[in-house]
């Protein structure tokens, strides 16, 4: 089957195939980092603090993208949208909740 094309479709197709599995990997790597930060942060009194405090920043920031977008875009041109502060807010919401256990 690979014989019977161009040598041009060959090469455009391994390179959508090469682009989207280092895509894949990326995100991946990504949510793994993720993952690893949260359980890092919650195993210590400091590590919790530290989320609480990215918590409260998440938020304000997530709000103020939703509330102010025209000024937030002004200073932040890869702020494409005002909607992108609802998964800020999420974000927020989760790392105040995991950042408030007690030991």
């Amino acid at each position: 089957m690979f014989f019977d094309v161009g040598e041009t479709f060959l090469a455009d197709t391994l390179k959508e195939m090469g682009i989207g599995g280092a895509i894949g990997v990326g995100v991946g790597f990504v949510v793994f980092v993720y993952v690893a930060a949260l359980v890092y942060g919650m195993s210590s009194m400091n590590g919790r603090k530290a989320m609480m405090g990215i918590g409260l920043f998440s938020l304000a920031f997530g709000g103020a993208c939703i509330q102010y977008y025209e000024s937030v875009v002004a200073m932040l041109p890869f702020i494409t949208s005002k909607w992108l502060g609802i998964p800020l807010i999420i974000n927020g919401g989760l790392m105040c909740k995991l950042g408030s256990f007690k030991e």
